[in-house]
């Protein structure tokens, strides 16, 4: 009897082991999905569409060629189609936004940046200083909207082992 109840707290003290190191290892995930769900919920100007959108993260992401300096940086983007005009785009997400920090690249503009060992990417470009305002009715033009930032993760430095 004494060794079956020995034997039941062996496996229990296992499960709650493997628990927590089950909820350590997606922690990352979690607050990555979070973030990127947040850019998706935000409403899409009128006209406009997603064509594609995707996430993720890493400390290689920014900072130059090596990264992010061991910071995580969750990176999340919408690839959009709309009708509106370049300056009512850039209005809408750098004017009236209620998340700050969005990053608008229109098609051909931007520029798909690899980490250092070409298993991450993100977008960088030029945002124009001087956007059209001729509407695109019937001819929809292509943008990136990104977000990224540094986030705290458990595991530091070692965040990508764990990806």
């Amino acid at each position: 009897m004494f060794k079956r109840y020995r034997w039941w707290m062996v496996v229990l003290a296992l499960s709650i082991v493997a628990f927590y190191f089950y909820d350590l290892l997606s922690a990352d995930k979690r607050t990555v999905e979070e973030y990127a769900n947040r850019l998706y919920s935000y409403p899409l100007p009128p006209n406009t569409e997603i064509i594609d959108k995707g996430f993720d993260y890493g400390v290689s992401y920014g900072g130059g060629p090596w990264g992010s300096g061991g910071q995580p940086t969750v990176v999340a983007y919408m690839k959009l189609s709309s009708e509106l005009s370049e300056r009512k785009l850039m209005d809408y997400y750098k004017i009236n936004s209620s998340l700050k920090g969005f990053e608008v690249y229109f098609k051909g503009d931007e520029e798909i940046i690899k980490t250092f060992d070409g298993k991450k990417s993100w977008y960088e470009g030029k945002t124009p200083s001087n956007p059209s305002e001729k509407s695109n009715e019937g001819e929809p033009i292509e943008l990136i909207v990104q977000k990224r930032t540094l986030f705290e993760s458990p595991f530091g430095e070692l965040a990508d082992v764990f990806h």
